[in-house]
């Protein structure tokens, strides 16, 4: 755990900041919340602009590599001219996304969803929110995709939303300053938008990100942010919630208007928006999904055992990738980043020679009648400009791919196996459903056994993706996974129907949708944002009862095995997260007070430090928090009580000394004085200097200020009375550590002080006394007493 330092998310309570306040008016107030929404649009609009633009270089890529390999295939067939084009591809593009990893950005790597959700949690990661990470994260993810790793968008696409999130908060980069060297200063004063670099603040809007990030990955805005709230958020507020929906609506109409322009934008007034579906493979005028999702009532109970299955399989995934991230530790370290780059390229090769393997030993087949072709093709290009997949042939077949078959005949396992992952997901949902229902028994369909060589392929190959040194995502690939093996019980349903002598029709997407649901729902453990993210993406909002039943029958059972993937990896990085409490440890928590477990020599500053003895103390201990006392020898002996006047944190002593902030040449009265902030514009000023920009100072940074001070700096004072916390949160000694750790997990706090088992009070204030306006009286009416 040396690894991770604590975020502190309490509200910053100084002089100079409650000085700062008293002097503000009305329409500052106003101007700052204004900036609040503006930050929210502004990173909706972003995360739009960053989806369209990896969703075109993939489309790029994409065509590139399948398209070479198709014109070799036409010009010169056999098995090795095709197979080392499409392999280099392959090997080029994942490599350049391992080595993006491996050499410039480590935390480009996975999903990021773990670090994420560390992060909201209230744990400092060195580098996750820098403007480097996100660059490579979402060129690495292109690649990865592109070089046909089992990989998806959706899990980086977070962690980049995170990463813009936290930069508008910010309104400066600290990595554009450091190639400039120093000489230019990329930061915005707070009155042009530089209000928001506290860490709360900071925090708040990096949630606001992850929804924008994952809702523009599934074009889905209320799924995205319930996801964001479901799986990251350890606190929420109702103007977060707003702020939230705000920027995921403005990021998804974004990438649909960019979309739309990327296709026709001179007629991009009479184009139709809003019919396009992100896990759709028609558009809603063409495949009316309403009428191709429906169910039984007897057919509940196979849903639920669906779900069932999905948990049992999400838990046998987490068991397998655990045992590999252990091997991984052991023979691909981190610390040997060619080993790493290695490793991609194999898997890279593996999977690439898999793929290409089944589908040049495919049989070939018919192409379905005239009359039903002209139905598979219809729309006359896929819904998604992004896919890459280029027509076949002359004919324009890009629902059957001819690759090395006859004029009249189609590559069958070339369906899903040669074509880029998410289009192959799409097309095991709904190939078909726009034939006209009444011809709905004569469609070609894929077949039971390309789908299980589908299901078994994938899977164990999305069991050796996840994890690699390449930026990647376990979503799409377990919605893959999940809608295959859910369109085969559908398919063993509709057997059992027709053995039965019944010819009531089956929906066949209505199981691959529930399948695709709850699979995602047993690796990840979330449940409103699955099935919501699933109707929005695929429009099946027939399926509300069968998804919500799968999706938490498949988090029950995979519960009772086995953690979620995400808190998996959060338990073997050793990142002190504080989640949902399991029976044991709320059992635990019951029963022991916080004075049982409370540290009781403290590192205590006086109110005035000599400057000499603070450099001492910063560099014989690690220590974030400083409690500010009179009496530091009281503090640092145990059991012994001593007065709180505040507490003062690291980074800001750091500050403190590096702008050459609160220095005095002796000592000063024993009450604080502000009195040199003559005007407004110099406490904002002061302020500035004293902001959180970066979040956390850097070793080597820190070694700099304390030696870069002179022997008359060490023998001055420095004045803490005006820059600390003065209401830090203190707890009673007989309070149960349960009271401490809901303290802990709701306000994001990095300590906790604990004091004597009975503290003086000097009032009261209650709830109806907060909710009416500050000249309301007094309420005589008591509900509860002091005992005393």
């Amino acid at each position: 755990m040396d690894n991770f330092e604590s975020q502190d998310f309490d509200t910053v309570d100084n002089d100079v900041e409650r000085a700062t306040n008293l002097n503000r008016d009305h329409l500052d107030y106003v101007v700052e919340e204004s900036w609040r929404w503006a930050m929210a649009f502004f990173i909706g609009l972003s995360m739009g602009f960053c989806a369209f633009c990896v969703d075109v270089s993939l489309e790029t890529l994409n065509s590139w590599k399948f398209g070479a390999v198709k014109r070799v295939i036409r010009e010169r067939g056999g098995f090795w001219a095709p197979y080392v084009t499409f392999l280099s591809f392959c090997i080029v593009y994942s490599g350049v996304s391992g080595a993006i990893v491996s050499f410039i950005a480590p935390l480009a790597a996975g999903s990021g969803i773990p670090e994420i959700k560390t992060y909201l949690n209230g744990v400092h990661v060195k580098g996750l929110l820098g403007l480097r990470t996100l660059v490579f994260k979402l060129i690495g993810v292109v690649l990865s995709m592109a070089g046909g790793l089992i990989a998806g968008k959706e899990g980086p696409f977070i962690h980049a939303g995170g990463i813009v999130g936290g930069g508008w908060a910010g309104m400066g980069s600290m990595t554009l300053t450091e190639l400039a060297k120093g000489r230019l200063q990329f930061r915005a004063p707070r009155k042009y938008g530089g209000y928001f670099r506290r860490q709360q603040e900071h925090r708040d809007f990096v949630s606001i990100g992850t929804a924008a990030g994952v809702s523009t990955a599934f074009a889905a805005p209320v799924g995205g942010l319930l996801l964001a709230i479901e799986e990251g958020s350890s606190f929420l507020s109702l103007g977060l919630f707003w702020r939230g929906f705000l920027a995921t609506c403005t990021g998804v109409f974004t990438l649909h208007f960019l979309a739309q322009c990327h296709a026709n934008f001179t007629g991009i007034l009479s184009q139709k928006f809003g019919i396009w579906r992100d896990l759709g493979l028609y558009d809603d005028n063409l495949a009316l999904y309403g009428k191709r999702y429906y169910y039984y009532v007897w057919e509940l109970p196979v849903f639920v055992l669906m779900g069932c299955a999905a948990g049992l399989l999400g838990s046998l995934f987490i068991k397998l990738n655990i045992a590999a991230t252990k091997m991984r530790a052991r023979f691909v370290p981190p610390r040997k980043p060619w080993l790493r780059l290695l490793e991609v390229v194999v898997v890279a090769w593996v999977i690439a020679t898999v793929f290409f393997l089944i589908t040049y030993t495919s049989p070939c087949l018919k192409l379905p009648p005239p009359n039903q072709l002209k139905y598979f093709e219809l729309g006359g290009s896929d819904q998604d400009i992004f896919s890459g997949v280029d027509d076949t042939d002359a004919r324009g077949l890009k629902h059957f791919p001819r690759l090395w078959c006859g004029k009249d005949e189609f590559n069958p396992r070339g369906q899903l196996f040669f074509t880029p992952l998410v289009q192959a997901m799409r097309m095991i949902i709904h190939l078909g459903e726009t034939v006209p229902e009444a011809t709905d028994e004569l469609v070609y369909r894929i077949s039971a056994a390309t789908l299980i060589l589908w299901t078994v392929t994938v899977f164990f190959l999305m069991l050796l993706t996840f994890g690699i040194g390449a930026a990647s995502g376990i979503f799409i690939p377990s919605l893959a996974v999940g809608g295959a093996w859910g369109r085969l019980v559908g398919m063993l349903v509709q057997a059992c129907v027709r053995h039965a002598g019944s010819s009531m029709p089956i929906s066949l997407p209505a199981y691959t949708v529930v399948g695709a649901a709850a699979m995602l729902g047993g690796v990840t453990r979330m449940t409103i944002s699955i099935t919501v993210l699933a109707m929005e993406g695929t429009a099946a909002l027939q399926l509300i009862v069968p998804l919500m039943f799968a999706v938490f029958v498949a988090k029950m059972v995979g519960d009772s095995l086995a953690p979620s993937v995400y808190d998996v990896h959060i338990k073997i990085r050793g990142a002190p997260v504080l989640s949902g409490q399991e029976p044991r440890q709320r059992m635990v928590n019951d029963k022991l007070t916080v004075s049982e477990l409370a540290t009781t020599a403290l590192v205590a500053l006086p109110p005035i430090v000599l400057i000499r003895q603070l450099a001492e103390t910063m560099r014989s201990c690690r220590h974030a928090a400083f409690p500010v006392t009179p009496d530091t020898k009281a503090a640092y002996q145990s059991d012994t009580a001593f007065a709180l006047h505040g507490v003062i944190m690291r980074t800001q002593l750091l500050r403190m000394l590096k702008h050459r902030i609160g220095i005095i040449e002796r000592l000063s009265p024993p009450t604080s004085n502000l009195d040199f902030l003559v005007s407004q514009e110099e406490r904002l000023d002061l302020l500035g200097q004293l902001e959180q920009l970066p979040l956390k100072v850097r070793t080597e940074e820190q070694e700099g200020i304390l030696q870069g001070l002179t022997n008359a700096e060490l023998a001055m004072w420095l004045d803490l009375r005006p820059y600390m916390q003065r209401t830090p949160f203190v707890v009673q000694g007989n309070a149960s550590l349960a009271r401490a750790y809901r303290l802990f997990r709701t306000m994001g706090l990095h300590h906790l002080f604990v004091g004597t088992p009975k503290p003086q009070v000097i009032g009261v204030i209650t709830r109806k006394v907060m909710s009416c306006s500050p000249q309301c009286s007094w309420h005589t009416a008591h509900m509860s007493f002091p005992l005393t």
